[in-house]
């Protein structure tokens, strides 16, 4: 079993090559001289105004448009609960890359847990015009993933606090998910103001369990108590408690290298935790 099939690179060559070879016929040229990507559906809505990018700002940063992720469609609900008209989201070409590979790990994962298809994913945003990684195109807030059958995780209804603890593992599993691609992850453990979506982003690659990170520390505090019932206070402070839980967590999952210092030691781990979580298996 291939815990991580890693495409090397993630880069310009890698998606005209590989990822994006069949989308690359629509790549266009837009009125400002700069690329642009031509709508995978013609029925689409306008994004809040925040969200729509300036020709200028469209040019400096080399912005992909794109409505669906790998053929997967990316809804909008902020404003119409349960709306399925396709909008077009921006974010950079490198970070479209990315997300590619975290869809496709999301299938995988979430298959080998008896999952379907996914069906769709709502996100409330991608490029924002504000500063950080949503103002440079390289961040995603994701609300909710529903696959085929009807089965959801949605963070937009808190399913991180649910008192249904199968909700909560598939929220983790969600969650590990973005963890083996994107460097910050910020979850409904991290703060009030993810309480409601998932944020992925881009910066401080790569991906690795960070001791000193109270968003890696406090997923891995969640994922103790919901898979181990470590009963671990969520507080981001890596201390011996939380130590000796992700120690035997580690054990569990039969993880050899350490995930603090090894990209696939920590993948791996991710790995097994998003199967444990999807198929509601405790370790």
């Amino acid at each position: 079993m291939h815990e991580d099939v890693e495409p090397k690179g993630l880069d310009r060559r890698l998606f005209l090559g590989g990822v994006g070879a069949a989308a690359a016929g629509a790549l266009v040229t837009g009125a400002a001289g700069g690329r642009a990507w031509a709508a995978e559906d013609p029925t689409v809505q306008p994004l809040p105004r925040e969200m729509q990018a300036s020709g200028q700002t469209v040019s400096a940063l080399a912005l992909r448009t794109f409505s669906k992720i790998d053929g997967t469609p990316v809804y909008y609900w902020r404003s119409n609960r349960g709306n399925t008209v396709l909008r077009d989201w921006r974010c950079t070409y490198d970070f479209y890359d990315r997300l590619v590979v975290w869809i496709r790990d999301l299938r995988r994962l979430s298959e080998d847990g008896g999952f379907g298809k996914v069906s769709f994913l709502v996100s409330a945003g991608f490029y924002v015009n504000k500063s950080g990684q949503h103002g440079a195109g390289t961040a995603m807030d994701l609300d909710h993933v529903r696959w085929a059958g009807g089965r959801r995780c949605s963070p937009l209804d808190r399913h991180h606090s649910s008192s249904n603890r199968t909700l909560r593992r598939r929220y983790l599993a969600v969650d590990a998910t973005c963890r083996r691609r994107f460097r910050y992850v910020l979850d409904g453990w991290y703060n009030s103001a993810h309480a409601d979506h998932i944020h992925a982003d881009f910066g401080g690659l790569p991906t690795l369990c960070q001791k000193g990170s109270s968003s890696d520390t406090k997923f891995v505090q969640a994922m103790c108590n919901n898979f181990m019932g470590s009963g671990l206070a969520v507080d981001g402070i890596w201390g011996p408690k939380t130590n000796g839980a992700f120690s035997t967590a580690k054990n569990r999952l039969n993880i050899s290298g350490n995930p603090h210092t090894e990209l696939d030691a920590w993948r791996t781990m991710l790995a097994r935790v998003a199967r444990h979580g999807f198929r509601d298996d405790a370790f």
